[in-house]
């Protein structure tokens, strides 16, 4: 009620200054009075403004209209994207030399050898992503060499490793893979995949985005002994954050996109032709990242790995030439 007075006082004010200024214009034959009249009325019309102004009538009238709130901010989603052309005179092929199938080594640490054809890393950033069990890849720069995994942990495990451009996309072709399962010290029902049955092998995103590298956020990975996906056929579940979700029916890399600031959870999931979960260790993946828009991009790599077999990986993101 206060404003609202405040209000009609000053529009009555203004009306009033108003009718004085024509009253005072209109008139030629009474111009010593008018003049004097109007000078006063005018002054005291200003008094009145003057006086609501003082009294922090403007203010409050600013105050009493908030301004309305940002907008939110667009949905995430998930979009697709075209594969990396292989050129036509390389065939990239890996395979893990050492350990050897089934092989049953002893103590925490071992050396992975890899023999790796028709790809020429590090050139151009390319590199080969090292995966044990379902933790997230170690990056090899120079597969020619051997890596050390260490804290290996009593029982069965897998090694999966393929290509990866300078982006992180997995290079998806037959013979691009391989994967080998060995014992520490005695063998184990867990990280156990059947040698021909349907898989999935997470690749991206892992780590910590910043900047420009949160725009488009590469979600990617590799399949095994899986037809070609279709919405009828074998397609792979995304859920982030426990709402966004969908299917994914082409092997292709896709990219999530309006991630705001904060954690993130991505979780994937193979389905079978029946839209149900396939059996398998490693067929459902849960990854947590972390996005700061306001942070420097660190040239679009995302998180790089280390050389221990349950090790974080260092801040790197999605493009560019050395990734991890």
């Amino acid at each position: 009620m206060k404003i609202q007075r405040k209000i009609l006082c000053a529009m009555l004010a203004l009306a009033g200054v108003a009718a004085m200024v024509q009253c005072n214009g209109g008139s030629s034959t009474d111009g010593a009075n008018g003049a004097s009249s109007g000078g006063s009325t005018n002054l005291g019309n200003a008094e009145v403004l003057s006086n609501m102004d003082d009294g922090g009538m403007v203010a409050d009238a600013m105050e009493a209209a908030p301004m309305p709130p940002p907008p939110p901010p667009p949905p995430v989603a998930v979009v697709v994207g075209p594969r990396t052309e292989i050129p036509a005179n390389l065939r990239p092929s890996v395979r893990i030399v050492s350990p050897a199938p089934n092989a049953t080594v002893s103590g925490t640490t071992l050396d992975v050898r890899l023999n790796v054809r028709d790809w020429p890393a590090p050139q151009d950033g390319r590199h080969v992503h090292l995966i044990l069990d379902n933790n997230p890849y170690i990056r090899i720069d120079n597969p020619s060499e051997a890596h050390r995994i260490e804290g290996l942990t009593p029982g069965t495990h897998t090694l999966r490793a393929f290509p990866g451009w300078s982006t992180h996309e997995s290079v998806k072709r037959d013979g691009a893979f391989a994967s080998v399962t060995f014992h520490v010290g005695r063998r184990s029902n867990e990280n156990n995949p059947a040698p021909r049955a349907p898989m999935l092998t997470y690749s991206r995103p892992k780590g910590a985005y910043n900047g420009a590298d949160a725009e488009r956020v590469l979600l990617d990975f590799y399949l095994t002994n899986v037809p070609a996906l279709s919405a009828t056929g074998h397609r792979v579940r995304y859920v982030i954050d426990g709402s966004t979700t969908g299917e994914m029916v082409e092997w292709a890399p896709h990219y999530i996109v309006n991630l705001q600031n904060g954690e993130h959870t991505i979780v994937l999931d193979l389905l079978g032709p029946d839209g149900q979960p396939v059996a398998g260790p490693f067929n459902h993946v849960e990854r947590r990242i972390q996005v700061n828009r306001e942070g420097s991009a660190d040239g679009g790599h995302g998180a790089h790995g280390a050389h221990g077999a349950h090790a974080a990986e260092a801040p790197m993101g999605d493009a560019g030439a050395h990734g991890g």
